[in-house]
């Protein structure tokens, strides 16, 4: 349990509290979950000076633990990523020895993830004498033949876990994760969907885990009682006939004597649909999956630690208060924010960059849903994240302060503000409506838009604490230019719903997805929605959840075609579950007031009965207006750059980039 001393602080005195994990006192509860998203920059898949940068950072932010994700322990029969690390190769050790003692440096402990793929490895990875191993013969995703391991096999596994433990300790790792869960080998082991087997490893749970126990005997024999081992598993694997809660509590109990602490997720790779589990996108609620971890921590007494789209520090309290769980990890947060456990610390949890789940960083890496590895972590909301290199190089230069005038005060306006602060120059930020943020109002209709509305409260937080001159209901014109004689202007105006050519389109029954929420106009119960980007579905599923009848009508083949692979199978998935009707390959011909006349590729058309038409074709940018600041500019010989949608309409990502790098790099 955990004592309120008088010596812990008044911010969050759960969560930081310090906690033993067999002989490591971790400094609070916050520990950074396994991730490989950075890729790795070298062939031979060793962690390049860009992955030691990024595991750096992270543990600059304050967390008492950090976990390096997803690195193999046997070459030969596993590999699922291109350039995946692995312990069984002894030129690792050097770069993984820089990367422990750099993490060190800010009083945060290491551990590191111990997987093999088993049936999921890829073969395009393997070496020419590979082969694909798993507990029962079968053909996996990928059209390989898995070969079911013998006794032989488990040995040299186990033997190879065991190693790569070894190695991890001698570079100078506090302590690993054996991955459990997920679909990996020992899961597959455990997992009836996986294993067929009908010898004493497969058939009961007690043979089922016969397995994942010899690892465990075999990493502890090796690397000692003193070294912690953390076990990770699926609180259920979601799926029919698979691992569930009941079952998994049962094992935990089974194995709690032979590992130091577990870590629960949810879900498997096996089956797509529980990955919208796994990492949960914005249609959950933060903390989804910490029932499971609750479950688990009933049935053990050693520490659980739980996961799923946590982001809040005050939820996060609130779970450890309860016993929910002894501890909490976030992967996708600390990207967003890694300074977020300093931040709660000092009491100014509401300058936290909230990460708004929208599935950029992890759909870069996630084989085989999407086509190719990208290698480069990028975020949404911190612009930071994929660019430390150059960040650290920037501020290696001198700065001459300049005086900076923004026009707009959305996400890239104030970005743009915040990235020139942070240079030392002096920013006037002036906004033409009376509040910061207005292009994220939708964020307040929207019910599964929560974490986009904590982002944005967080940048107008972090504004208004700041030394920026804000000017509410103001525009900038070529008066205000002159009259302010800055050295930079940077234009943030935004862009305007664009205006289909259909015939009808100015009836009152029309209203637009990216300005209606603005005004206050609602559509009605029986809606067409024009336009199947990310924005049109979005507000489907929204109005779909409200209990509205819903139409989608998209020019393309696909829907949600910009959405990060991730977050274009949540999408999918709503659709699905709302029984929305999509018609693909149609367009509107007309608009009447007793709705919409669409046409598909063949020229036939039909008529679709709404009480209102949302135009969801998205934004055009406002040209005419930002050459208007951009002319006045030049003819006073003042430098201008545009940022977010009045340069190029894109995503939360693009508009914060851009507007925190025209400032930063100013």
């Amino acid at each position: 349990g955990i004592t309120k001393g008088e010596g812990i602080m008044k911010h969050y005195p759960y969560l930081f509290s310090p906690i033993k994990i067999g002989r490591l006192t971790l400094k609070n509860r916050i520990c950074v979950s396994p991730m490989t998203i950075t890729g790795r920059g070298e062939e031979k898949g060793y962690f390049a000076q860009d992955n030691i940068d990024f595991y750096t950072t992270l543990a600059r932010g304050g967390a008492a633990l950090l976990t390096i994700g997803e690195t193999g322990i046997h070459s030969r029969t596993d590999a699922c990523h291109p350039r995946m690390a692995h312990l069984d190769d002894p030129g690792l050790l050097p770069s993984l020895t820089r990367l422990v003692d750099s993490v060190h440096q800010y009083d945060t402990f290491v551990s590191i993830e111990l997987v093999h793929s088993g049936r999921r490895a890829h073969p395009a990875y393997l070496p020419d004498n590979g082969e694909v191993w798993g507990p029962s013969p079968s053909v996996n995703h990928y059209g390989a033949k898995v070969k079911e391991m013998t006794e032989e096999m488990m040995n040299e596994i186990a033997d190879a876990y065991a190693e790569a433990a070894f190695m991890a300790k001698f570079a100078g790792v506090d302590m690993v994760m054996i991955h459990g869960g997920h679909g990996w080998l020992l899961d597959q082991f455990l997992s009836p969907l996986n294993n067929k087997r009908t010898d004493e490893y497969g058939g009961s749970l007690e043979n089922r885990a016969r397995f994942p126990i010899m690892v465990l005997d075999r990493v502890r024999a090796r690397c000692g009682r003193n070294f912690p081992i953390e076990y990770r598993i699926s609180g259920s694997e979601l799926i029919e006939g698979g691992l569930e809660e009941e079952e998994m509590a049962v094992f935990a109990h089974m194995i709690e004597s032979k590992v130091d602490s577990f870590h629960v997720s949810v879900g498997s790779f096996h089956d797509p649909a529980t990955m919208v589990r796994m990492f949960p996108g914005p249609f959950f609620p933060n903390g989804v999956n910490i029932p499971y971890a609750a479950a688990i921590k009933k049935a053990v007494s050693v520490p659980v630690t739980g996961i799923g789209g946590l982001s809040d520090p005050d939820d996060m309290e609130k779970l450890l208060e309860e016993e929910k769980v002894d501890m909490v990890a976030m992967g996708r947060q600390m990207i967003a924010d890694p300074f977020l456990p300093k931040k709660a610390l000092k009491g100014k949890s509401s300058e936290i960059a909230h990460c708004i789940r929208c599935m950029r960083c992890n759909s870069g890496a996630l084989i085989p849903y999407v086509p190719y590895p990208n290698g480069v972590v990028y975020c949404s909301v911190n612009p930071v994240m994929g660019r430390l290199r150059e960040i650290a190089r920037e501020n290696s230069f001198k700065t001459v302060e300049k005086k900076i005038l923004i026009a707009g005060g959305g996400p890239a306006g104030m970005q743009a503000a915040l990235g020139a602060l942070e240079r030392g120059h002096k920013v006037i930020l002036c906004e033409a409506s009376d509040s910061l943020g207005k292009t994220l109002s939708y964020s307040d209709h929207i019910e599964f838009k929560q974490d986009i509305r904590k982002f944005r409260d967080s940048l107008i937080s972090r504004i208004e604490d700041s030394q920026v001159e804000v000017r509410m209901n103001t525009v900038v014109t070529p008066e205000l230019i002159r009259s302010a004689e800055p050295d930079l202007v940077i234009g943030a105006i935004g862009g305007d719903p664009f205006i289909p050519p259909i015939e009808g389109i100015a009836d009152n029954n029309v209203l637009y997805a990216a300005s209606m929420h603005r005004s206050g106009a609602v559509p009605g119960n029986n809606t067409v929605i024009i336009g199947g980007g990310l924005m049109g579905c979005e507000e489907a599923i929204a109005l779909a959840q409200d209990g509205k009848n819903v139409t989608i009508v998209e020019m393309t083949d696909i829907i949600a075609g910009e959405a990060d692979g991730g977050l274009k199978q949540m999408i999918d998935e709503k659709i699905a579950y709302y029984k929305i009707p999509v018609l693909t390959g149609c367009s509107c011909r007309m608009i009447t007031e007793d709705g919409a006349i669409v046409k598909n590729k063949d020229g036939e058309e039909r008529m679709l009965a709404a009480d209102s038409v949302l135009i969801a074709a998205g934004v055009r940018p406002k040209d005419s207006e930002t050459n208007r600041l951009r002319d006045t500019c030049y003819d006073l010989g003042i430098d201008f750059i545009a940022v977010g949608d009045c340069k190029k309409t894109g995503r939360i990502r693009e508009a914060t980039a851009s507007g925190y790098f025209a400032g930063r790099n100013a």
